[in-house]
Parts: C-alpha cells; structure tokens; sequence
C-alpha cells in the first residue's frame, strides 16, 4: 500500500472526473504520497504501452524508459488521483514521493505539474486545469521550458533534475 496522508481523501473533481482534496490542512514540505509501497510495479515504455491506454493515466516517469505505476491487477489508490495543475501546489522529491509546496487550506485540490515528472516524447494531452496560466497542452518537452524550471526548483523528480542539471552544464561550456 502507498503511503497517503490520513489529510486527504478522493473526491469529484472539476479538472478530472475525481482527484485528491484535503480534509484539513496540509504544511509546506509535507509528504502527501509515497508510491513507494503501492502494488504498482517498473516497466518500460514498451510494456507501458502494452497494459492499455486507461492506465497510462496512472504512472509516473522515473527514467528516460522506465516509469513506476498501477497496473491492470492492483487496485487505484488515493494517491492514484493526484491530477495536474499548471498552477500546482505539490512537487516531486526523489521519484515517487508528492509533497507540499506550499501550505494546502481544507477543501482545495491536490495536484502537481506532470512537467515534474514527464520527458518521453509519446507524452501529449490536452490540459484540463483550467488555471489562468494554463499551457492549454502539456508535453514531454515542457521541463525544457526555463520558467517552469526556475517555478520549479527543488520539485522536478531526480531523474529530470539530472537533466536540467546537465542541459545548465552544457550550456556553461
């Protein structure tokens, strides 16, 4: 089982058909989820694609190919339904922990900008945050994107950290 705050729980929600909402609040640096221990498993892009398209919706990228996530025999789990924001409240840290990065007030929906996570060019949807600063479609490249790296900093997963770090060091040359 994935380690979830006892704060939040799984309701309807206006960017997706459910998301994740706190019950009471939630401090700046809080650990919100840990997929660490879910029933989900590694796989690659290939095996990803394979499981089918509902379950897309539930992973998160860890690599350049590899990705962590529920899979068809596990039942979804509350952090599951974290949805993205191009205004988030949560970030990554490591790969597969949501923390808070601000205070989150009782009654307001936990998310996170999937360009914390997300570098694989397959990856393409149209945004349903419906947030002022709202890109209108979220990429695989949007990490690229120096604003959000600079918004971000300190909340991208290792992994595309990593990047970031190597794209700055390469330009310094």
């Amino acid at each position: 089982m994935a380690y979830t705050s006892p704060k939040v729980e799984v309701r309807k929600s206006e960017i997706a058909e459910e998301g994740v909402f706190a019950k009471e609040k939630i401090a700046e640096g809080e650990l919100v989820c840990d997929f660490a221990g879910s029933k989900g498993k590694f796989y690659t892009n290939e095996e990803r694609q394979a499981i089918g398209e509902k379950w897309l919706d539930y992973d998160l990228q860890v690599d350049d190919n590899l990705f962590w996530g529920a899979t068809k025999d596990a039942d979804l789990e509350t952090c599951d339904y974290i949805n993205h924001s191009c205004n988030p409240n949560c970030g990554i840290r490591g790969a597969l922990r949501i923390v808070a990065m601000r205070d989150i007030e009782p009654g307001e929906e936990v998310t996170f900008d999937y360009a914390m996570a997300e570098s694989h060019d397959d990856f393409d949807i149209e945004c349903g945050c419906k947030r002022p600063n709202c890109r209108k479609r979220l990429t695989g490249h949007d990490w690229k994107n120096k604003n959000l790296q600079e918004k971000y900093r300190g909340y991208f997963s290792d992994y595309l950290q990593r990047k970031i770090d190597q794209q700055y060091d390469a330009g310094k040359n």
